[in-house]
């Protein structure tokens, strides 16, 4: 009976040991996969876009909720080009010179708006959570066009989001995060080089009080005088 007791209390030890191993376990795969997330505020990065169109270079700055600008770099067809995204509204510029988005660009607007806005939904939140896979952070989604999957390194830096819908790689180098830029509100005011608004001052007075109102009227002309003819 001793015996029986004896083994029983051991493998009911052996049962815990058991279970909290499993548990640390457990914790120490799913800690890697949540990360402090750096996409709620402001920021600023260098991104490559490939597609089964086209390749590009371009600076891409967040401001805020649906608060986006673009300036490309290639190719030479659309270096200089900017395109603004404000309130579900796309403006194209070109050194200050505002004008309707060009058709090379029509493709990769539809791509950058859908980064855009799976970006601006996950600002919604402080941490994001994902896979972990070698130095990495994994996190996949869908919308309506496909499943798609954004990754960051374990830093919390953005690597590259992938679009296989649209055969799309987006690259990201040199993201720095923009202080000072509130990200639920939208950013009313257009980069610096979009074209300022002029507005013209009207002056107070009007066009006849600023005339000048001559102090004499000339006579009229003197009417002719024939010559009489003696009689």
């Amino acid at each position: 009976m001793y015996y029986v007791k004896h083994m029983k209390r051991i493998f009911a030890v052996v049962s815990l040991n058991a279970l909290l191993f499993s548990t640390g376990c457990t914790v120490v795969q799913t800690a890697p996969g949540k990360i402090a997330n750096p996409m709620t505020g402001g920021f600023t990065a260098e991104i490559s876009i490939t597609s089964a169109e086209s390749e590009s270079k371009a600076t891409l700055t967040r401001y805020g909720t649906d608060a986006w600008c673009v300036v490309f770099s290639e190719p030479p067809t659309l270096a200089g080009v900017q395109l603004d995204f404000l309130d579900d509204e796309v403006k194209a510029s070109y050194k200050g010179l505002e004008f309707s988005v060009p058709q090379s660009a029509q493709a990769i607007r539809t791509e950058l708006e859908d980064l855009m806005n799976i970006i601006d939904d996950m600002a919604l939140s402080p941490d994001l959570t994902g896979k972990a896979d070698e130095n990495k952070i994994i996190c996949e989604g869908a919308i309506e066009e496909g499943s798609y999957t954004l990754t960051f390194t374990d830093t919390g830096i953005p690597a590259e989001f992938s679009l296989p819908c649209y055969h799309l790689l987006i690259s990201f180098d040199s993201f720095t995060q923009q202080t000072g830029i509130p990200s639920e509100t939208t950013v009313p005011a257009m980069p610096e080089t979009t074209v300022p608004v002029i507005t013209e001052t009207i002056p107070s007075e009007t066009a006849a009080e600023q005339a000048v109102i001559p102090e004499t009227i000339p006579a009229e002309p003197a009417a002719v005088v024939e010559d009489v003819l003696p009689e």
